[in-house]
């Protein structure tokens, strides 16, 4: 009998940029607070976590459709993560193609699963209805619905049509996690604040272990584009925002100590709440 088929949520082209030259990856795991070095293709996977069942056959079009974008980010990435290869203003096709990818990271990961069931589990009570109306619900096949619909290419849309700033470190590390669309409140956030690619801070999305993306909040706009260096305040903010965000695991380059006097959370599950997330300035 075959082994089950690991999927990986967080894509192993993006986390070689966290890796050393053995494919190694230091993972932070938040619930036994431990870190250890591990080859990436046996990180940030999941038994059978983009099949799914649809008309009582088995499909994997969500794990293809993930393989064609990465294909098609994966140089763009390298490039946009070299001061050297770099090209700036970044082209329009590079734009919308890395767009389209961090978009889909932002919708793939266990935790965007995790607020549907937490969706499902509110349901019985915002309409009147008992749970055993909501028991046949497919929360997997639901949440490969999300990634497949509208929401990735509106989602891309509005990342594309935004401001970018890249951040360029020289000494400080960053480091990235199993949930590596960080989405950012703004001094205005409350309970009832959107988290998600509409949040008013913008959202920050670590590229590799010395250089980091922001993209602006809505109403923001390319013109505003700019590369700008970091220093370790901004470093510890990144690293601290990514840490908050964490489902289960942290990475980073097994080299670096980016998470140094960052107290680690637990495990999280569900719903953001703001009140547990860093805010910007902080």
């Amino acid at each position: 009998m075959s082994k089950p088929k690991k999927h990986h949520y967080v894509p192993q082209m993006y986390l070689r940029n966290f890796a050393d030259a053995d494919n190694r990856a230091q993972v932070v795991r938040l619930e036994q607070q431990t870190s250890y070095a591990a080859r990436i293709n046996t990180i940030a996977a999941e038994n059978h976590f983009h099949r799914f069942t649809v008309g009582g056959e088995e499909t994997l079009y969500v794990e293809e459709m993930a393989t064609k974008i990465e294909g098609h980010a994966a140089q763009p990435l390298l490039r946009l993560i070299n001061p050297q290869k770099r090209v700036w203003p970044l082209p329009a096709d590079e734009r919308l193609t890395l767009a389209m990818f961090i978009a889909f990271q932002f919708l793939r990961v266990p935790v965007a699963r995790d607020q549907f069931e937490s969706l499902v589990a509110q349901l019985p009570d915002v309409f009147g209805l008992t749970p055993v109306e909501f028991e046949d619900l497919d929360i997997p096949l639901m949440h490969g619905a999300s990634m497949v619909g509208d929401a990735l290419p509106e989602g891309a849309g509005t990342l594309c049509n935004r401001s970018w700033t890249i951040v360029d470190f020289k000494l400080k590390a960053l480091a990235t996690s199993d949930v590596p669309v960080v989405v950012l409140p703004d001094e205005n956030a409350t309970l009832r604040t959107a988290a998600g690619l509409m949040s008013p801070g913008g959202l920050y999305f670590p590229l590799a272990r010395r250089a980091g993306l922001f993209i602006g909040p809505p109403g923001t706009s390319p013109q505003a584009d700019r590369i700008v260096s970091g220093n370790a305040l901004l470093a510890r903010s990144f690293n601290n925002a990514t840490v908050q965000w964490a489902r289960d695991c942290v990475f980073h380059h097994p080299e670096d100590d980016p998470l140094r006097g960052i107290e680690l959370p637990g495990p999280r599950r569900g719903e953001v709440r703001w009140e547990d997330m860093s805010r910007p300035d902080h």
